[in-house]
């Protein structure tokens, strides 16, 4: 889809929120938030779905009937692209309801299109709203993420990226962490924080190319890398950072193959000797 002769850009992430006492995921487009608003583009548009219907046509599995309405937001996604009508924002999910939101050209029939699409899935409950926001506000304040939410799905990107390649992330590894402060006493009053919590300082220094907190604190931690696991050490010490004034800025560690993976690797290893004889 293009927007005044411009492709639209895509980056969906999916992260963790807890809204009015409820965990709920939210799964959006961040790379609106660079745009938006976007002008024409006024009607913010919310269906949202009733999932124990769809659990009582699918035998009670969560998974059909998650991908039951997974192929319905594909088609939808896909004819707003197709006819330039609207531009998905995102969904936030709930264990009994999904609700979808498009921002729609404002001269556009939204109710009969979306009637039309959705007569393919007479199976569905669901119900529509329309609301005036051509700021975006709902999107850029109350959907986007927080400063915690975007190092979390920054966690499940890493995880997902290191699964890929064979990591095993249940297997407790030193996972390196950094955070950043204004002055001395402020990293010292950090410090004195995440020694009673199992964290082991590698390095507290003073690093002149920073012109912004300058104050580096370089911390490792033995902890597996799955998402909960490694969303609730980063918010450990993003909230212990932000109590003294500085800042969490992110981790890294050394991959670990599950034994297939390894396999892998060494007859590729093996491969690659074998073709370079030959030359």
């Amino acid at each position: 889809m293009e927007i005044g002769g411009h492709p639209m850009e895509e980056d969906w992430n999916l992260f963790e929120r807890i809204r009015d006492r409820e965990q709920v995921l939210v799964f959006m487009n961040t790379a609106l938030k660079q745009k938006a608003p976007f002008i024409g583009y006024g009607q913010r548009i919310t269906i949202v779905f009733n999932m124990y219907s769809l659990w009582d046509l699918s035998d009670s599995s969560t998974q059909k009937a998650q991908q039951a309405f997974y192929e319905l937001e594909d088609k939808l996604i896909s004819r707003m692209k197709d006819q330039g009508y609207a531009l998905y924002a995102g969904r936030i999910s709930s264990n009994n309801k999904m609700e979808m939101y498009f921002y729609a050209k404002d001269d556009w029939d939204w109710e009969r299109e979306m009637k039309r699409v959705l007569a393919d899935f007479p199976n569905f409950r669901y119900y529509f709203s329309r609301n005036l926001d051509a700021d975006w506000s709902f999107y850029l304040e109350e959907m986007a993420p927080s400063p915690l939410e975007e190092q979390w799905m920054r966690n499940a990107k890493i995880a997902y990226a290191l699964k890929r390649r064979g990591d095993n992330l249940e297997k407790a590894r030193e996972v390196q962490h950094w955070l950043h402060f204004p002055d001395s006493t402020r990293m010292d009053a950090m410090k004195s924080k995440v020694g009673a919590l199992g964290y082991r300082i590698i390095v507290s220094e003073f690093d002149t190319t920073r012109q912004v907190e300058p104050y580096v604190l370089h911390l490792s931690k033995l902890h597996t890398l799955d998402v909960p696991t490694v969303n609730a050490v980063t918010k450990e010490l993003f909230v212990l950072a932000a109590e003294v004034g500085g800042t969490y800025d992110g981790w890294g560690t050394r991959l670990i193959l599950r034994f297939p993976a390894k396999l892998r690797a060494h007859l590729k290893r093996i491969f690659l000797k074998m073709i370079s004889a030959f030359k």
